[in-house]
This record gives structure tokens, sequence and C-alpha cells, in this order.
């Protein structure tokens, strides 16, 4: 069968779709990864197919947008967001017309949740799609939304309304705009107020982290994280492995974030390292980085894989994106979450909570003595280092989560494909 993988978002929201084409690659399918240009590279390292999906967010924003954005209104969630959607309006015309031609042949379609063409190009092309989910955000009783976590201490119906929050949130500010791209484009009816309802589902998230809600309905799969597996073979440079030969080592980066942190708490972080002598990794891409000298006991670099990584850290600091939650969690690490926005602040209390790792250090309210403070905590709190490896035990007993997802799905489109012959 011909897959198309619809991914839209950050170099972390992409790999875990690519993830999961290596796995239907090797199931003897062929896969196209239709996405921004920044997924080119690892999608043909794999064998995989690629077509271009113009209108990459991150990329239009660029440095100096993400900052206003982030700190133009002092971290209000309110104003992010607005700001984030009105980009999103922007792209939407170039997306949309790219995701409909990347989908033209596909037998079956995934698509992540910042495709917004992928819930109608299913109905479009009369194929089975997927709405793959990084987070176990579909709605349920037992659990809020990622993006609304507060309101799941108002209990089953405050976590329904959270849920339902979530979906409007990303669907009233395009509803008019996709209802117009059906009707003119793809010749279909206007969808209801509310949007699309019950879409087939796949959570790509451990049920060892968050239960499966029994009140899911059926077109709702759960497996568990997809990982694209041989990156621990990633081959490093002499001198990062040479900085591993002695003493523990922390690791500090904010994934698609960096660029955008604030220079003031790149200061500030290095303060603390400097100061306490901490054998640290960070990320060379934090602004202002680049113009400090840094003493030898810090080392800035520009990529490593997270699974080649984290094993050989004692801790990790970061923003808190589910996927380098995940790396830390698999590799057995006490983290310290440092959130900026959406569901960050949701997986940096859900650390704390399990006592994987101390109360998170919101990006908007940092200063250098509550990060040392926080950084004492992570790294001498023996329970966080045992809770954490109890986690890792629990993720590596599962079966690997591209294979479990892969049965999902086909386990899904057998049935159709045998009635349709």
């Amino acid at each position: 069968m011909k897959f198309t993988l619809l991914c839209i978002g950050s170099h972390g929201d992409i790999r875990p779709y690519i993830a999961l084409g290596i796995g239907l690659k090797e199931k003897g399918h062929e896969v196209t990864i239709a996405s921004h240009a920044k997924a080119r590279l690892l999608s043909e390292k794999y064998g995989l197919k690629f077509k271009l999906v113009e209108g990459d967010l991150t990329e239009m924003i660029g440095k100096e947008r993400g900052q206003e954005i982030l700190w133009g209104g002092k971290g209000k969630k309110w104003l992010q967001f607005f700001s984030i959607m009105k980009e999103f309006k922007r792209v939407l015309e170039i997306q949309l017309p790219a995701s409909l031609e990347a989908s033209s042949d596909a037998d079956v379609l995934i698509y992540s949740p910042a495709s917004f063409a992928g819930p109608h190009l299913g109905e479009y092309f009369s194929i089975p799609s997927f709405l793959m989910q990084l987070q176990p955000d579909a709605p349920t009783k037992q659990h809020s939304s990622c993006l609304f976590s507060g309101l799941g201490k108002l209990g089953k119906i405050g976590c329904l309304l959270s849920h339902f929050l979530a979906k409007q949130q990303l669907w009233q500010p395009i509803r008019k705009d996709i209802n117009k791209w059906r009707q003119n484009h793809l010749g279909l009816k206007k969808l209801g107020f509310f949007g699309p309802q019950s879409l087939p589902t796949l959570i790509t998230f451990s049920p060892a982290l968050i239960p499966r809600p029994n009140d899911w309905k059926e077109h709702v799969s759960m497996t568990s994280f997809c990982r694209i597996q041989n990156e621990k073979e990633w081959t490093p440079s002499q001198t990062l492995s040479d900085f591993f030969s002695s003493g523990e080592v922390l690791y500090v980066g904010f994934g698609s974030l960096t660029e955008a942190c604030h220079p003031s708490i790149v200061e500030k972080i290095i303060e603390v390292l400097r100061k306490k002598k901490i054998k640290t990794i960070i990320s060379a891409h934090f602004p202002t980085l680049n113009q400090m000298t840094l003493p030898p006991w810090i080392y800035p670099i520009d990529y490593a894989p997270h699974d080649w990584l984290f094993p050989k850290v004692s801790a990790v600091v970061h923003h808190g994106g589910v996927g380098t939650l995940a790396a830390g969690l698999y590799a057995g690490k006490p983290t310290l979450i440092i959130p900026f926005l959406v569901d960050q602040p949701h997986w940096g209390q859900f650390v704390e909570e399990r006592l994987l790792g101390p109360k998170p250090l919101s990006a908007f309210s940092f200063t250098k003595e509550t990060f040392e403070q926080r950084l004492d905590q992570l790294l001498n709190n023996p329970k966080y280092k045992e809770n954490a490896k109890t986690i890792q035990n629990a993720l590596c007993d599962e079966k690997e989560g591209v294979e479990l997802t892969i049965e999902a799905i086909i386990s899904k489109i057998a049935p159709k494909m045998l009635s349709s012959k």
C-alpha cells in the first residue's frame, strides 16, 4: 500500500512520523513523508519518498518574530495563542493546496494535528485516514487535555471541557477558511460549527505513563511512542567523546524553542553552571551563547540524537516538549522542565507529580536563584533517579510504539479493504 504521512510542525514533532514511515517501509509499504524542507534529509536517509509542503511556520516566523510572540506579551498565554493562530492563518493558504497535491496518490493518509488539511483529504480521496496524536488528547472524563490541564481540578466535567476547548481553539480560528476550501476546491459540504467529529485517531503515547481511559471509543487507538531506533549508533566527534570520559554530565537544551529563548535566561543559566562548575552539554543554538567565553566544563553542541546523548548524561533540563520528555524517560534520567507555552507546563507538572524531577520553572518567571535551587534538587535528590529508572523499565518492557501503531492501522483498514473487494 501507499502511505502518505502528512506532518506539520517542529523538527521534534515530525520525527515520530518518520519513525512510523521507516517501520511501514520495512513491512513492504511505499511511504511518502509530506512535510517541510527540514524533514527531507532525514526522510531520504531512511529511503522514504519526500514531498515538500511549504508553509513552515517555524521558518516563516523566524527568530525575531518568535521572540516577539513569546516575550511581547510577557508570557500571557492568551496573547501567545492569538499571535500563533494569526501566523497559522497566514500559512493556511500555502499549506492547504500543497497538502492536497502531496496526498493525491495515497492509499492511506496519516496526518498530524497541525496538518489542517488532513481531516478533509481522507474524505475527498475516499481513503482511510488517521489523525496521529503525540499526546493523549482525545476527549475523556479521566484526564484533562494537555493544553488546559488546570480544568482537571474540576473533575470529570472539567476534563471533558478541557478537551472541548483544546479542539475548538484550533478549529474556530480557521473554520471559515477550511469550509470555504472544502466547498470551492474539494466539492465537499461545509462542516458544522464544532468541526470534524470522531476522527480515527492514533495516540502514540505510552499507557505506562498515562493509562488508556476506559471511555475512549473504538475510533481511538493508543499505542506508544514512535521512535527512530538506530540513532543510538550515531558517531560523535572525538572531542565530544572525550568530554564524556570523566565525571557526570548535565544536558541543557530547549528543542525548537532554543533560538527563541530570551538572552537574559541564557546568561543566567551560564552564570549558575559557571559558578557551580557543573559539567554540561548545552545546545549551541541559544541566543548570544557564541558571544560568551565558556569555561572548559561547558560544551556547546550543534546536534546529537537524544537516543545517543541522554543515556550518557546524569540529568536533563529542557522545555517540556513531549518528544524530548519521552527520550529522557527512556534513558531513565531525572528531568527539570523550563516550560514556555502550549503543553509544556502540563509536562512540567507531570514530572513534578511523578517525582521525576523538581517543580517546573517557567521561562517567564525565570531567576538565577530559583534555577540554582532547582538544579541542586535535580542533581541531588535520589528519589528522582529511582523513579526515573522505574519509568524507564516500564517503557522498555513495552512493545515498540512503531510496531504497535502499524498493528493498529492495519487492524482498522483491513476490514474496509476486504469489504470493498
